[in-house]
């Protein structure tokens, strides 16, 4: 006893100042893909002092204490540290056992990359860097398990580690999947060992890299299958180098004279080994357009002009260098490129302003409209000889996230609608009704659409009720300001519900046009003039009493005779579901009702963003590319605590479902 505290002892005073030693890595400098891998493996092989097995365990007394956490110097399990709250068991380092029945027993020594692989010899076996301390019963459910994302039915441990099928791309077998918070911790160590033994990857006595579970590709350069690299390379950048990560190299280099050097350099990772899937979540791009009426024509002609506002944004963790920007149309007006872009970093308009002018054959469009989208690129290094990254604009005004390119980014092209269409080209003719909602007490509720692709002055429309369907038209209510096209109007009750009133443009009383109940056909007039009509006029017909309406997205525009099954879909008492955004000129689906008033901005976040038209009563679960659940905060509408990264939000009611892609910086 007394020597092994005469060991700690020298261990704990050098501990204190350790660091890698003036020109540890020097032979290194310059170097990068596989050949700085190779001269890092030997830098870390070179003096490397071989321990025994036991000796890990009072090495862990002073390289895995908890001074991060919960700071009470027990034993630090990444399989059970539960990084914002209590542990449910703590370990102290006379606690290593064996044998255990169940989670909580005792910890024993977790070989990060299996030892089974490599037939328990030395140095491997003892090598500091990849055994680190675990609960046991963890430890045995993590088997020899490769590391990976679990996905539906796992097996989940006290602080969220889990096993169970994989759902990472390229791996379809078992996985075991620590908390984020160590998922750069366990990257790094597997990196080193890539590292450390790329001249034993192949010796006698490790298995065959064809094992099922052993994700070794039979190569000393790689070392590992791709999809593992993606995996880690992911992790890794996901989660960078801690303190405590910092603290334990200083340890184990005092304990076996090697460093882990992607503790110590994290860039050389992506210098060395490139990550294929890397691209898809390192730059964003949205592109907006203006429409001016050069002519002050009223519609769209020749020499009209289309502005347009681009942001790019950095949403990786890597400093992207020589960005550019190539444009399907139109010019900017100062071309040329960013030098650097860095991380969640985001600029608007480097480029000068886009303009594109209007020709004939693009008024000969079928769509009335105008199509555009930005390629941008960036690299990885200024060289540009380390990998790049290619996207294509995404239009921040469309939020049905189409990914044409499959690089899980949204692309929509942006559309320009043209002022002046006749409703057969993409644009209605005019406003129109587009909801009516005639619920309990007093939630009742008028909303109005704009599609004609232009914004319009409200000033020249009312809102009139034919009372009881008496024949005559009374209780006019005066529209006023503006809306944009590809919006909704409401006019309610000041006296509705809540979910009503959170939608609202304009509150009445009572006395006017929102006094119907069922039998009271109301009207949108223009000048004067009836343009729209919910009910039939001098009817007291029963056509929507404790009914919500909706207009079918089949109907591109007003109608002066009332047709309920052709135009309208029907739902229930103070269903509020669709009311605040309406879906325009295509066939519905059986979630367009839900799909349509979903939206979610501002998209790209900073990690907080607000779900137009979400109820308390609709579920709501936040998942990652990889499909993971991820935990967040909501606040009724409000989602918030999330990480940089891309995320699909999928929201439930009843037997409805709505999917949203978004992007958070």
């Amino acid at each position: 006893m007394k020597n092994i505290y005469f060991f700690l002892a020298l261990i704990v005073s050098a501990i204190l100042t350790a660091q890698a030693p003036a020109g540890y890595y020097n032979s290194a400098n310059g170097l990068t893909g596989y050949a700085l891998k190779t001269e890092l493996g030997a830098i870390i092989t070179n003096g490397y002092v071989t321990r025994t097995y036991n000796e890990l365990i009072p090495l862990y007394q002073l390289s895995d204490i908890d001074i991060y956490y919960e700071n009470d110097n027990t034993i630090l399990d990444m399989y059970s540290e539960r990084p914002n709250g209590a542990d449910a068991y703590n370990y102290v380092g006379s606690q290593n056992c064996g044998n255990f029945n169940s989670e909580g027993d005792c910890y024993n020594r977790e070989h990060i990359y299996p030892q089974g692989f490599f037939n328990q010899l030395l140095p491997m076996r003892s090598d500091a860097h990849h055994v680190i301390p675990t609960d046991g019963w963890v430890n045995g459910g993590r088997s020899n398990f490769p590391f990976g994302i679990v996905g539906a039915n796992p097996t989940t441990y006290t602080n969220g580690s889990k096993v169970g099928a994989s759902i990472t791309p390229g791996f379809s077998g078992s996985v075991f999947e620590p908390i984020d918070e160590f998922k750069g911790d366990i990257a790094r160590a597997l990196l080193y060992f890539a590292t450390r033994y790329e001249v034993n990857f192949n010796d006698s006595g490790w298995n065959s890299h064809t094992v099922t579970n052993d994700p070794r590709d039979g190569t000393a350069n790689r070392f590992y299958e791709q999809w593992y690299i993606n995996l880690l390379l992911d992790w890794h950048n996901a989660d960078p180098v801690s303190q405590k990560e910092i603290d334990r190299n200083n340890a184990i280099f005092n304990y076996q004279a090697n460093r882990n050097p992607y503790v110590d350099n994290p860039q050389w990772v992506n210098m060395i080994w490139t990550n294929t899937s890397a691209p898809s979540g390192s730059l964003f791009a949205t592109l907006a357009d203006t429409f001016t009426d050069v002519d002050n024509s009223g519609t769209a002609t020749v020499g009209d002009r289309i502005t347009y506002t681009y942001v790019l944004s950095n949403i990786g963790n890597t400093t992207l260098f020589n960005v550019t920007a190539t444009p399907d149309f139109g010019t900017f007006s100062a071309p040329g490129q960013l030098t650097t872009l860095a991380a969640n970093a985001s600029v608007t308009n480097p480029f000068g302003t886009l303009t594109y002018t209007l020709t004939a054959a693009d008024l000969t469009a079928t769509c009335n409209c105008f199509l555009n989208k930005l390629s941008v690129r960036g690299f990885f290094n200024a060289a540009g000889t380390n990998g790049s990254v290619t996207v294509n604009s995404d239009d921040p005004d469309n939020f049905s996230n189409n990914d044409a390119n499959g690089d899980n980014l949204p692309d929509d092209v942006t559309r320009t609608n043209f002022p002046g269409g006749s409703g057969t080209g993409g644009n209605a003719r005019e406003l129109f009704i587009s909801e009516y909602i005639e619920g309990s007490s007093n939630n009742k509720a008028i909303e109005i659409a704009n599609f004609t692709g232009t914004t319009v002055n409200l000033s020249s429309y009312s809102l009139q009720r034919d009372a009881n369907g008496g024949g005559s038209w009374s209780g006019s209510i005066a529209l006023s300001g503006s809306l944009p096209t590809g919006q909704v109007y409401v006019i309610a009750r000041g006296n509705a519900n809540a979910a009503i009133l959170a939608q609202a443009d304009l509150l009445v009383g009572s006395g006017v046009a929102l006094d119907f109940n069922g039998d009271d056909p109301v009207g949108l007039f223009k000048n004067g003039a009836l343009l729209d009509i919910v009910g039939t006029f001098g009817s007291n017909t029963l056509f929507g009493e404790n009914t919500t309406l909706v207009r079918k997205q089949t109907v591109t525009g007003p109608n002066t005779t009332f047709n309920l099954a052709a135009e309208w879909n029907s739902f229930g008492v103070d269903n509020t579901t669709d009311l605040g955004s309406h879906t325009y000129g295509s066939t519905a689906g059986i979630n367009d009702s839900l799909q349509q008033i979903l939206t979610a901005y501002p998209n790209p976040s900073l990690g907080t963003f607000t779900i137009k038209g979400l109820e308390e009563t609709m579920d709501v679960v936040v998942y990652d590319l990889a499909g993971r659940n991820v935990k967040f905060e909501r606040q009724y509408n409000t989602i918030s605590d999330l990480k940089s990264g891309f995320y699909v939000v999928k929201i439930e009611q009843e037997q409805r479902v709505a999917f949203i892609k978004i992007v958070v910086q």
